[in-house]
């Protein structure tokens, strides 16, 4: 068990794109760390039937868990897992928007319309409605969302951008506009907006970056693990960072340096 400080104890979680990758991981840290509850958003139901059973859980930590299908960019499913979560549960606590895409590199010349609004609609509107929902439920709970967290899923390419990766950059870049101003709005309530941006990720997401040598380029020359990212996250949504709003955190093995 984690030091007091990055306990979730008793408390509830959301977690976008749960079923693979850095969500999944988060996932796995929310539930080491004392979560009560942690909800699995992801677009596919195989893939979350496989993700809760590769955590191998206990019966009694198997309650701890509920999954929910559906596309974040839809509004309907931001409703849905806010609603469901708050059913099952009693309140959400804590929201990681987690889910996202990227396509493959392509100069903005030769970017396609339709990758660039199915990036915007995932990367962005995804979140926008995650955010936008997960807060309706923080702030209508009895503590009026007083100690409750949301951690946005930002880049390393949110930050200063790169050759090949124009629509992924411009979502996530976005992102911090959107961390920055909902923060503002809704610190006086309690509640803690922040990102974590991480470099390079061993993910299924990153076969699709494929600038040549990459992922040696940081201080510590290789790719970061998702574990790596969910502390991070984990640091966020406990009390560990409380004292953090609007905060963007740099997880990238130094690699920004190097880019």
């Amino acid at each position: 068990m984690p030091a007091a400080a990055h306990s979730l104890e008793g408390k509830v979680a959301v977690v976008t794109g749960g079923a693979s990758g850095i969500g999944l991981a988060t996932v796995k840290a929310f539930l080491e760390a004392g979560a009560a509850g942690v909800t699995l958003v992801d677009l596919k139901e195989d893939a979350l039937s496989s993700a809760v059973a590769s955590l191998e859980l206990s019966e009694h930590d198997a309650a701890r868990v509920l999954t929910v299908v559906g596309d974040v960019a839809d509004e309907a499913t931001a409703e849905k897992y806010v609603r469901e979560t708050s059913e099952r549960f009693g309140r959400v606590d804590v929201s990681v928007q987690c889910a996202g895409i990227s396509l493959p590199t392509t100069n903005v010349v030769d970017l396609d319309v339709d990758d660039w609004d199915k990036t915007i609609k995932v990367n962005l509107r995804g979140v926008f409605l995650g955010v936008k929902h997960s807060l309706r439920g923080m702030l209508a709970s009895p503590s009026g969302g007083k100690d409750c967290s949301v951690v946005l899923m930002c880049s390393q390419l949110g930050l200063e951008g790169y050759p090949g990766s124009s629509a992924y950059a411009a979502s996530k870049f976005a992102l911090r506009g959107l961390m920055v101003s909902a923060a503002a709005e809704v610190g006086p309530a309690g509640i803690r907006i922040n990102a974590v941006a991480p470099g390079p990720i061993d993910t299924p997401m990153l076969a699709g970056f494929s600038a040549p040598g990459h992922t040696t380029k940081g201080n510590i020359k290789r790719a970061g693990h998702a574990h790596e990212i969910a502390n991070a996250v984990l640091f966020f949504a406990s009390d560990a960072g409380s004292y953090c709003s609007s905060t963007t955190l740099k997880v990238d093995g130094g690699w920004s340096k190097w880019c």
